[in-house]
């Protein structure tokens, strides 16, 4: 399998899109963390398909995620890469009120690969510029 920025596109847009077929890309063995949820899952297939439910969407004109992947560094085995997240809030978010707006910030995520599958997904995003956008915390 070539792991590179189209094939990470194709891994982020099924956020979105099917949680089973994502889940399917993932070894029965593995890490994952989102630091900014502090989200931790261990070798538990059920739990990752539940955490990531909550990025599909039944009304795009309500809600929304858009991922953008813009760099990848690495291998068939370790990779890195760079995205964009824009989202539309049916919600709160982080706690605050956010229904209605929309919201883009940047973020990370490190990546491995054992026969092919992922056994290791870490990401951490700017969450400051989010709350800035939300009128939470002030801009700069």
């Amino acid at each position: 399998m070539n792991m590179n920025q189209k094939w990470c596109q194709y891994w982020i847009d099924l956020f979105t899109d099917s949680s089973k077929e994502l889940i399917s890309l993932y070894n029965p063995e593995f890490l994952f963390e989102d630091i900014n949820f502090d989200v931790r899952i261990e070798n538990d297939l059920d739990a990752m398909e539940e955490f990531q439910k909550g990025f599909l969407v039944e009304d795009p004109s309500k809600s929304y995620h858009k991922f953008k992947v813009f760099d990848y560094v690495g291998d068939e085995k370790l990779g890195s890469f760079q995205w964009i997240w824009e989202s539309k809030h049916a919600g709160d978010f982080l706690g605050v009120p956010a229904a209605g707006k929309t919201t883009s910030t940047r973020g990370v995520t490190v990546m491995g690969w054992k026969d092919g599958k992922i056994n290791l997904e870490r990401s951490i995003w700017d969450a400051v510029a989010v709350l800035q956008q939300l009128n939470a915390i002030p801009a700069p």
